[in-house]
């Protein structure tokens, strides 16, 4: 009934609505249902009609059920009844984070993506400038890919020794340090110290002999840098 005050609606509301009822059909099956099962049912709505057309009810039609025992108070056995129908085998006091088992968990799932999301910027950094490297440059093309992935590497490498922060690539690996994955925001509400990352995470993820910084393998990726440089580029 309301649905003619609204512009855009021809049949349904929405394309997935199988039907829709009036107001007579909606509480005539809410009478019936609550009939059938001891209810008591009391109908109201959401969204008051524009001011001259109060005869299309709400915009949304509500029906509030109440079991009939509850409206009048359980009788005593079901109370006694209803004491003895479980028995507590686990219990769990949220958040649960506060279990070590759960927080452990939480931590590894963040740090790998945290470590995975930053080694991918590097990725990303390295392969742009390899490109322009590239761009226009006729030489032995193994032999320029493995002059400037060692630049790359060792470069990052030195920045790295020097601000223990950034990530750096060293052969087929990328080097995310831990501070470097404690300093995002996520991580660090989880944990709260750089000791509790390093005790969670340790033998959960790969990490430096020092277990200063995760380890990310990328032998592929760099497979497909230097198979991208080998192929012929197109003449027009």
């Amino acid at each position: 009934e309301f649905n003619p005050l609204l512009p855009s609606v021809t049949l349904f509301r929405h394309p997935d609505h199988k039907f829709e009822w009036n107001r007579a059909q909606f509480q005539n099956w809410a009478l019936d249902a609550a009939a059938r099962y001891d209810y008591t049912v009391e109908f109201t709505g959401l969204g008051a009609p524009p001011p001259g057309t109060d005869d299309v009810g709400f915009c949304t039609q509500i029906g509030v059920f109440v079991r009939k025992c509850l409206k009048n108070g359980e009788p005593e056995t079901v109370k006694q009844c209803k004491e003895h129908v479980y028995k507590t085998i686990f219990k769990a006091v949220y958040p649960s984070l506060k279990d070590e088992k759960y927080l452990q968990t939480a931590v590894v799932n963040e740090v790998v993506r945290t470590s995975q999301t930053i080694a991918r910027r590097l990725l990303d950094n390295r392969k742009s400038k390899y490109k322009k490297v590239c761009d226009g440059v006729e030489t032995d093309s193994p032999f320029l890919t493995s002059c400037f992935l060692k630049d790359v590497e060792y470069s990052s490498l030195t920045k790295a020794d020097n601000t223990h922060m950034e990530p750096f690539i060293n052969g087929q690996t990328v080097y995310v340090p831990l501070a470097k994955i404690f300093s995002t925001s996520n991580v660090k509400q989880l944990c709260g110290t750089f000791e509790t990352l390093s005790r969670l995470i340790t033998g959960k993820v790969a990490l430096s002999s020092d277990g200063s910084a995760l380890l990310i393998d990328i032998e592929y990726e760099n497979e497909e840098l230097e198979n991208e440089q080998l192929l012929p580029a197109s003449k027009e």
